[in-house]
């Protein structure tokens, strides 16, 4: 069973075309194999309720309106509600393809911990009320080689993993507002080499400079700096204050409210 979790808040902006895709993209899948979708609310508007009421009678289909909560707790507690052997998310300013998930489904019932994928960037700038597209770029990943993947998010915003490398990984360290995929990513790169791409295309990720990995913000350089130390990767971000560094807890993860040891920590397939 394959489960994709979105995470929304403050989306209505998006609504309309992710609506539109998932109900397309949710007819297909559950033609083709059980599938489930699980959308958690946070804190939700009214018009982000209305706009799930005609999935309402989909048996595939989850709305699940939650107190705000940081993004990676939201996976988490996804994936703890998922029925699915196969995880993954969807990014609701984004757009994702029927016959690659159906592709990352197959190759990880044939082996695979990890699937990720080809993609579309496509940049928008908000002039006036109005996005207009201003560029796009196509993203063809290396296969996968560990040292070189616990240097930056190469598994992409659209990777399917199966319940067993997440039971084995652990848990997205709640603690990240952006990179806590990639800190998962080179965990799980450190327990599995099971990593396969697929030759589908995912689909198309968007930055618009709303998005939270949008640019260079200083955030996303912090987690970063945060992710190489933690895992020794002898990556230098630079430009970092000590205050700002010290505080990440860097040796624990936090997951539901409380620190953790991060798992495995220099454990290696």
């Amino acid at each position: 069973m394959l489960t994709i979790i979105t995470s929304i808040y403050k989306s209505e902006t998006y609504l309309k075309k992710y609506t539109d895709h998932l109900m397309r993209v949710g007819d297909v899948l559950s033609q083709q194999l059980d599938f489930e979708c699980i959308v958690i609310a946070n804190d939700p508007s009214q018009k982000e309720i209305d706009a799930f009421h005609t999935f309402q009678g989909k048996k595939w289909f989850t709305f699940m309106p939650v107190p705000r909560e940081p993004l990676y707790a939201t996976w988490n507690r996804g994936i703890s509600m998922a029925k699915g052997n196969v995880i993954g998310f969807w990014n609701v300013d984004d757009i994702r393809y029927a016959e690659a998930l159906l592709d990352g489904v197959h190759l990880i019932q044939n082996g695979a911990d990890l699937v990720y994928f080809p993609f579309t960037i496509s940049w928008y700038v908000n002039v006036f009320g109005t996005s207009f597209l201003v560029k796009k770029k196509e993203i063809k990943p290396d296969q996968f080689e560990r040292a070189k993947f616990v240097t930056g998010m190469h598994c992409g915003p659209f990777f399917l993993f199966s319940r067993d490398l997440y039971e084995r990984v652990g848990a997205f360290d709640e603690q990240f507002r952006i990179a806590g995929d990639f800190d998962w990513c080179v965990r799980a790169a450190t327990v599995s080499e099971k990593f396969r791409l697929s030759s589908m295309h995912a689909g198309i990720f968007r930055v618009d400079g709303g998005g939270l990995s949008a640019g260079g913000k200083r955030r996303l350089q912090l987690e970063n700096s945060v992710v190489f130390k933690r895992h020794a990767i002898p990556i230098d971000v630079g430009g970092l204050t000590d205050a700002e560094i010290s505080s990440f807890n860097e040796k624990k993860m936090l997951y539901k409210g409380k620190y953790i040891d991060v798992f495995p920590f220099d454990k290696v397939a």
